[in-house]
């Protein structure tokens, strides 16, 4: 008790330093709650595209639902992966949707003796990280899929365009977490300088009175211990101050772009709830080491004992 009175001391006598620290450090955590927001719009919208997105694979001449290398490569896509949803599309039925999305077209067509269109397996709902395995599955029954190696562009050049143009769309996404998760790491790193040094003028200005803690038998807990505890103390109301401004600003404003807006920032916070407490104890860490590092060194530096 005594420890975090003797903290709380040290915080008031030097309002400036200690508000102009904590104030730093507010906008280093609301930044960081802006970049957690950040990743959770880039992820919603990404998850958007994908369900929009599918992968078609056109069947060669020959081979339809009952084939037994089509029911085989159905079933080795499900087995895949579990979320994906597998659609076997005959001519007729390929003709008949083509009926509706281009009556012109499908009139030229219905003028032809045979249906030219192909039977095709439609590939949706894949989860961006299964696609690899996806792809692993589909290379194995090339053998059944449209393709003519001494033309372009055929059906499995149109896959391999469809997946590398989604394999470059995952890596964006992680370049941006990692970019945004670097970032984060580099604010806490931020946060420990910035303690440090307060921490660090602290002990010079009162190095006095520290000598004198010493001289009458103050055990290193309790000269240590209070700038431990104003590490934490900066990084606590730092993080209340940061978040609270943060939430007011996101719960208060309209984006028109994302439909049910506040529908959308609450699932936000329920998702990243754990985030936001683990950001909490880290921030609470880092004060605690810093405040404990930073006098450690300061006072030793000065050569107090």
């Amino acid at each position: 008790m005594h420890i975090l009175k003797y903290a709380l001391k040290n915080t008031i006598r030097n309002p400036f330093l200690s508000f102009s620290s904590i104030l730093v450090i507010s906008l280093l955590v609301f930044f960081i709650s802006v970049l957690f927001f950040v990743e959770y719009v880039t992820s919603s919208i990404t998850s958007n595209i994908n369900d929009r997105m599918s992968i078609s694979l056109n069947l060669k001449a020959g081979y339809d639902g009952d084939n037994s290398e089509v029911i085989e490569c159905i079933s080795a896509l499900k087995q895949a992966s579990s979320s994906v949803q597998i659609q076997y599309i005959s001519r007729e039925e390929a003709f008949a949707i083509l009926q509706k999305r281009d009556p012109e077209l499908s009139r030229v067509i219905e003028g032809d003796k045979e249906n030219p269109l192909p039977s095709s397996i439609v590939i949706k709902n894949i989860p961006l990280g299964e696609y690899p395995n996806i792809d692993a599955v589909v290379k194995r029954y090339t053998g059944i899929i449209q393709y003519d190696e001494e033309k372009s562009k055929k059906s499995l050049t149109d896959y391999n365009a469809q997946y590398q143009r989604i394999q470059g769309l995952i890596n964006i996404l992680l370049s941006v977490q990692y970019g945004i998760y670097g970032i984060i790491g580099f604010f806490l790193f931020a946060v420990f300088i910035i303690i440090y040094n307060s921490i660090g003028n602290f002990v010079f200005f009162y190095r006095d009175e520290i000598k004198i803690i010493r001289l009458v038998g103050g055990d290193n807990l309790f000269i240590y211990g209070p700038f431990a505890i104003q590490g934490i103390l900066y990084t606590g109301l730092a993080y209340i101050i940061g978040t609270s401004i943060f939430s007011l600003i996101v719960k208060n404003i309209n984006f028109s772009l994302i439909t049910d807006f506040p529908v959308f920032i609450d699932n936000f916070f329920a998702m990243y709830s754990q985030m936001f407490l683990l950001e909490f104890c880290i921030i609470l860490l880092v004060g605690f080491l810093s405040g404990f590092l930073s006098s450690r060194r300061f006072i030793g530096k000065e050569n107090i004992s």
